[in-house]
């Protein structure tokens, strides 16, 4: 029966596949000079994504699933794996849910980045069959402080790893099998938010020799710290930091044993420690790669690829400090899953200001759908729909550092972005008039602003934004003044651009005026 199921599945997948060429490159990830970009196809691709609820992902509700994603404009969908579902019987695959993903991305002309829901799903083991559940003499848990098991597989119990390993090594082979020239899936998330809940770190019989050795040396070398115990190179955050080591070393195997059959990008999410959150184990999973453990991290996991954050906030200082703590010289911007909330849109942008890969929203797939939901899934929308045309153009403007963005913060209508070549552009965010009464600066009512400018070559500009007027101005005090050479409003096709009509007169007088419905502009700046 299981063999039927696999067979019917993957005629499905034919069946469904629409004709096409098939794609010559890998998807794969590109850096230099600290900046990270993803290719898929061989072209720039931005991430703009929408995630199924946990328990979506099944063939009879894919459909009504995927309308919520297509509603918001995703070109990427983002859709759990289930360990419990994939590999029911120890060594026996069932692959009827990835080939349906697959199917129905491919039928919908999506993109699927996959999430492996397997040792770990937000700290803790819910996903792991029911045959090593049920078994943890085989397959250990976690031990607290105080001689108990918790809900987390141990990270030090080798048999552990090596069922997870090989079912992960299963997904990834059997990817390469059924879209290894079609690359519907673009890359796969390893575990889900890792790290316990329940113990800082395991004190198991197993960790508890390793916590009163050394550090390993290798990773006391990539930290630049000196050689000791836990304790002495890491203080206080000693027993996080093992939990940490451990976790990362653990995904690393998993994620280097898939990537052998099947190189895609693959990377990690992490549950945050946000400003008023202190304990580990607590507030949040011990072990993952919170902020203050993603230098280890990184030292420790060089098979994962990047690590996204998980942000859940509307506040925009609050966001933008995470962003700030996660986009590094090693480490790119990936919004790996946000709030499905109207107020979190605009946040994309800075996404883009910190030459980010990517954006996905969390649970559009609501039921029942409230209004809520539908403000949700309209903001979204225009963010989607007006980056999806000139993805590839922001992907490689955001990779050269040649994207500029900002978003309208409380307080914060008017506001100046620096930009190349001796110009800014000077932003009055809200309603119309824009700032234009003396003495007058509104926030637009649900402070939606958001502006993005690109330089295409010299004096050259993409320019567009939602509830913003922006004026272009030189800064460069040589006698000379800046002007608007050409404004024209179009779209890109093709990598071509279309213009629809120059706007001169009132249209640019006062500036370049943006209100809710997002609009594309190509503008010539020039000097007299």
């Amino acid at each position: 029966m299981l063999f039927r199921r696999m067979i019917a599945a993957t005629l499905s997948l034919s069946l469904l596949a629409p004709a096409a060429i098939a794609a010559e490159e890998m998807p794969r990830v590109e850096w230099r000079d600290g900046r990270m970009m993803l290719r898929v196809d061989g072209k720039p691709f931005l991430i703009l994504a929408a995630q199924l609820h946990n328990s979506s992902a099944w063939p009879a509700h894919l459909d009504r699933a995927w309308a919520g994603a297509t509603a918001m404009a995703a070109t990427t969908i983002e859709a759990p794996v289930y360990w419990e579902q994939f590999e029911p019987t120890r060594g026996r695959y069932d692959t009827s849910n990835v080939d349906a993903l697959i199917a129905q991305a491919r039928k919908t002309d999506k993109r699927l980045i996959l999430l492996w829901f397997g040792t770990w799903k937000n700290g803790q083991n819910h996903y792991a069959p029911d045959w090593i559940r049920s078994d943890a003499v085989t397959y250990p848990r976690m031990i607290d402080a105080r001689g108990e098991p918790i809900d987390v597989l141990s990270p030090h119990a080798p048999a552990n790893l090596a069922a997870d390993r090989a079912a992960f090594t299963a997904l990834m082979r059997h990817l390469r099998s059924v879209d290894g020239d079609r690359h519907s899936v673009i890359a796969v998330q390893v575990e889900n938010e890792p790290g316990a809940i329940g113990s800082v770190r395991d004190h198991g019989a197993a960790a508890e020799r390793a916590f009163a050795g050394a550090v390993p040396a290798d990773l006391v070398a990539k930290l630049g710290r000196k050689p000791g115990d836990w304790r002495t190179v890491f203080g206080p955050d000693a027993e996080e930091a093992f939990g940490a080591y451990a976790t990362a070393r653990y995904i690393d195997q998993v994620a280097a044993a898939g990537k052998a059959v099947n190189p895609l990008p693959v990377y990690v999410n992490t549950w945050l420690r946000y400003k008023d959150k202190k304990y580990p184990g607590i507030d949040y999973p011990s072990g993952g790669a919170v902020w203050t453990m993603l230098g280890l991290w990184t030292a420790a996991a060089p098979a994962v690829d990047f690590i996204g954050t998980d942000i859940y906030t509307d506040d925009a200082g609050e966001y933008r400090k995470v962003l700030d703590q996660y986009a590094r010289a090693d480490n790119p911007s990936w919004v790996s899953e946000t709030g499905f909330d109207a107020k979190t849109a605009p946040y994309l942008f800075y996404v883009l200001q910190r030459g980010g890969v990517g954006f996905s929203v969390f649970g559009v797939d609501a039921d029942p759908v409230t209004p809520a939901a539908e403000a949700a899934t309209a903001a979204h929308r225009a963010n989607f729909a007006l980056l999806d045309p000139v993805r590839d153009v922001v992907a490689q403007a955001a990779f050269d550092k040649r994207l500029y963005a900002a978003v309208e913060e409380p307080g914060r209508a008017k506001q100046v972005l620096p930009l190349a070549d001796g110009w800014e552009a000077q932003l009055s965010f809200g309603p119309p008039p824009w700032g234009d009464t003396p003495g007058i600066l509104a926030n637009s009512p649900a402070q939606s602003g958001r502006a993005m400018m690109i330089a295409t070559g010299p004096d050259q500009w993409l320019v567009s934004g939602i509830d913003v007027r922006i004026e272009l101005a030189r800064t460069v005090k040589d006698g000379r003044h800046g002007q608007l050479l050409r404004v024209e409003e179009g779209e890109m096709r093709g990598g071509v651009w279309h213009a629809t009509r120059w706007l001169n007169g009132d249209e640019t007088d006062y500036g370049l005026n943006f209100g809710p419905t997002p609009k594309l502009l190509r503008v010539t700046t020039g000097r007299y």
